[in-house]
């Protein structure tokens, strides 16, 4: 094909297939293909490469806000069209030249050890008990969960296969504390008491083979109904923060939660340690008092 011929569209569909399909894990392919078929707007889509211009795309992306999707947005743009650049189909990589999205992260709430007490008793008659307690007691992300199969699962050896969300090669393996081993346990049992539902179609159809037969959008609404004030990624932080607490390496913690560097754990670190340090304060006293 011409560089001419090249429409955004054509090219951020073949971009994804020949440089994102081979590399990526299937989570973050699925989000790469929902950017291009769902937000990207179909009229930023039928332009050739070489008509497409800053002012153009920073107004056919306004629609989008300050939100998470934008920012994601302007990301897949940006590597597909300097990937374009590079193969000469563009002159230069427009998106240099459009603005970043100013979007705040929204920074993860731990429970405190009251919400988690409140939510455990919640969790008592759920049916989704133990993928919630797994969450608590792991700190792996959601589609970590849902993505874990049972040969990922080494019991004798005690120890965790976890296959991260960001590519083929992200894997780490984590211990299989006691807690953990039986919070499995429990899962099967109850798969195996499921089966016949889920062959009349009563539950997610999953593969044999997964331990947590839940969708995404089911269990992150399964939690929001067991713990209205908080997002189900806010079990990760719970880890971290009660991890913080009882003192554990943040290194070892950074691994076991899959941080590629240990700067996201020491925030939480940090912010953990300045609470405990104005409740310690507290006990110093000076007598006679002024």
């Amino acid at each position: 094909m011409n560089n001419e011929q090249w429409t955004l569209g054509a090219w951020l569909w073949e971009w994804y297939e020949i440089y994102k399909r081979p590399s990526l894990a299937p989570y973050s392919l699925r989000n790469i293909e929902q950017m291009i078929r769902l937000h990207i707007p179909d009229s930023l889509k039928r332009l050739p490469l070489t008509e497409l211009h800053p002012y153009v795309i920073e107004k056919e992306l306004l629609p989008l806000g300050r939100t998470r999707t934008a920012v994601y947005a302007r990301q897949v743009l940006f590597s597909a069209l300097a990937k374009a650049a590079r193969l000469g189909f563009m002159p230069h990589n427009v998106m240099e030249a459009v603005d970043k999205v100013r979007y705040k992260q929204q920074r993860g709430k731990a429970l405190t050890a009251t919400e988690q007490a409140e939510f455990l008793r919640a969790l008592e008659n759920s049916r989704y008990k133990w993928l919630m307690l797994f969450y608590l007691y792991t700190g792996v992300r959601r589609a970590e969960a849902l993505t874990l199969e049972w040969k990922d699962v080494d019991f004798e050896g005690r120890v965790l296969l976890i296959r991260g969300t960001k590519t083929e090669e992200s894997l780490r393996y984590i211990p299989l504390t006691d807690d953990v081993a039986a919070i499995l346990e429990g899962q099967r049992k109850q798969n195996r008491k499921e089966r016949v539902k889920r062959k009349q179609g009563k539950y997610h159809d999953a593969p044999p083979s997964v331990v947590f037969p839940f969708a995404k959008e089911q269990t992150s609404r399964a939690f929001k109904a067991l713990c209205p004030n908080h997002h189900l990624h806010d079990l990760r932080h719970t880890f971290i923060t009660r991890c913080a607490e009882s003192g554990v390496n943040v290194t070892v913690c950074q691994q076991i939660v899959g941080h590629s560097t240990a700067d996201m754990t020491l925030n939480v670190y940090t912010h953990v340690m300045d609470e405990f340090k104005k409740k310690e304060i507290q006990k110093f006293s000076i007598n006679p008092k002024f």
